[in-house]
């Protein structure tokens, strides 16, 4: 934790998934090796570095490669993809070179670059300077792609993957970066699930809903993913929630919001759940936050959760 951080708590008072990406049929996809990221293939029982058998930092389909030595290293050094001799150097390669091609763009999206992440990301994390990812057939190719703190779980059917396969891959790693930036020690996620798919969306560039439609759906309602409707749009109404505080606020008071959630987590105060599902650690940093609505007045939870249809009706 770096000191600034440490002055922060000061401010404070004192289940992630269920993702929705709309997906083509299959994309039958050729084996050109030219437009991949470089990199080798390792064994982990030579080098040590073996798939992270921490689970409270992975989600079931990653721990598909606990007991998988065989990963692929982009030259970075920054990616390594892990799973089954089975699957073909294409779908270790394919993996890799799309983590690599798309991490930039999503914490630029966050206003970091990637040594700046590497620090704020919690060090609880195995493996803290990569992103690992797990090749596994229990994720399907339309899916293709699962985040969690520790590793991005991948399809190894690359021939297969979805026309989507950019936006999904967006989605998610918006979903690792999240859980690393607001987690610290925490066994699941901290954030609403609202919250979550919400940003994931603006960072991928998937629709949002207009303004004009706030009352066609209760997004805060839905704080975690049992709670959510079947509606698919739901997803654009999460994406509306988190782009008004996002376009009130800055993209860095975001930032400070999660660092305040991965403080309090680290500081191991308010553990627990609101009555309505929210983390106390959400809700209180939230409330420290300093944010503000359209108009610049003081938002506190509470008040955005009383009066989003208020706040939205009279944001246009």
């Amino acid at each position: 934790m770096t000191v600034w951080k440490s002055v922060l708590l000061a401010l404070v008072p004192l289940l992630l998934t269920g993702c929705k990406v709309t997906v083509s049929s299959d994309h039958d996809r050729s084996d050109d090796h030219s437009s991949f990221t470089p990199g080798f293939f390792f064994d982990a029982r030579d080098t040590g570095d073996h798939f992270p058998n921490s689970d409270w930092t992975l989600d079931p389909h990653a721990q598909a490669c606990i007991s998988e030595p065989l990963y692929f290293e982009t030259d970075s050094g920054r990616v390594r993809v892990y799973g089954s001799p089975a699957y073909s150097e294409t779908d270790f390669r394919a993996a890799a070179t799309e983590l690599e091609h798309h991490i930039d763009g999503v914490l630029g999206r966050f206003q970091l670059r990637w040594p700046e992440f590497v620090e704020d990301r919690s060090a609880a994390a195995p493996y803290p300077g990569q992103i690992l990812a797990c090749l596994t057939d229990s994720i399907s190719p339309d899916q293709l792609a699962e985040a969690s703190m520790s590793a991005v779980s991948i399809s190894p059917h690359y021939r297969h993957w979805p026309y989507e396969t950019d936006t999904i891959f967006r989605h998610q790693l918006a979903h690792f970066v999240q859980e690393n930036l607001s987690r610290y020690s925490a066994r699941s996620t901290l954030l609403p699930y609202w919250f979550a798919e919400g940003q994931a969306s603006v960072v991928a560039g998937e629709p949002i809903a207009s303004p004009y439609q706030h009352y066609n759906y209760d997004p805060l309602e839905d704080a975690t993913l049992l709670d959510a409707g079947a509606a698919d749009y739901r997803f654009e109404h999460y994406a509306l929630a988190y782009r008004y505080l996002e376009d009130a606020n800055g993209v860095l008071a975001m930032n400070l919001l999660f660092d305040l959630i991965q403080l309090i987590d680290w500081e191991g105060g308010f553990g627990g759940y609101t009555d309505s599902g929210e983390t106390w650690a959400f809700v209180e940093a939230f409330n420290a936050a300093a944010l503000v609505d359209h108009r610049n007045q003081a938002l506190t939870w509470q008040r955005y959760k009383a009066d989003y249809h208020y706040l939205l009706s009279h944001s246009y």
